[in-house]
């Protein structure tokens, strides 16, 4: 798969930036008094793409608008909330040994599973229901799914923080009726490759250290 590099630019290389989320990159532009915001690429129907979306949500924000004017006109702009201004920048400082606006990366999930570790898997109820219609109301039982004090249920992990529906071989043992959290995480994503960094200890490939 091929995923943007992010880049970092003061505010008077705007051009630079633009350019570079034109050719398919992620960019950070940071003004003279600090403020940070997020310029990314936008899709056929001027949504922004999904990539760059997981990497808001990545950071815990949601709200972009499309650049109406300017340089910049017809790309997405998310302001970045100063709390994660740093965040952004570390994935700028990772991305600083690619050449290019994207970086094409090699991602086997069935060899990975990283995804599979300490995560925090929302159950719906087509989800339970799923599991129910297919013979297997133990997978909507308190065996494998925890209630919070909100009520929202989550897939319980095993302990070392390992999903208890994945086998030694890293596969999935109820892949055809996996919930939907796990069939809508996006390979390649900020997301994606947190986990690889915490699990595997793979910083976009390359061992840590």
């Amino acid at each position: 798969m091929r995923r943007p590099v992010w880049r970092s630019f003061r505010a008077r290389f705007l051009p630079q930036a633009v350019a570079h989320v034109r050719a398919g990159g992620h960019a950070v532009v940071v003004d003279p008094t600090g403020l940070a915001e997020a310029l990314l690429p936008v899709d056929g129907q001027g949504m922004v793409t999904d990539l760059g979306l997981w990497a808001l949500l990545a950071i815990g924000q949601q709200h972009w608008e499309r650049v109406t004017a300017g340089e910049a006109e017809g790309l997405a702009r998310a302001v970045i909330e100063e709390s994660n201004v740093s965040s952004v920048l570390d994935w700028c400082e990772r991305d600083g040994v690619h050449e290019g606006a994207t970086r094409k990366l090699q991602l086997n999930c069935t060899a990975c599973a990283a995804c599979c570790h300490d995560g925090d898997v929302v159950l719906t109820e087509r989800d339970l229901a799923r599991f129910r219609e297919a013979g297997r109301p133990d997978l909507a039982g308190r065996g494998f799914v925890r209630r919070s004090r909100e009520g929202k249920r989550t897939l319980r992990m095993a302990p070392g923080g390992r999903c208890k529906l994945l086998a030694e071989d890293r596969l999935c043992t109820v892949y055809k009726l996996r919930p939907d959290n796990c069939r809508a995480f996006l390979m390649g994503s900020e997301a994606c490759l947190a986990a690889r960094e915490e699990t595997l200890g793979l910083r976009d490939g390359a061992p840590l250290g």
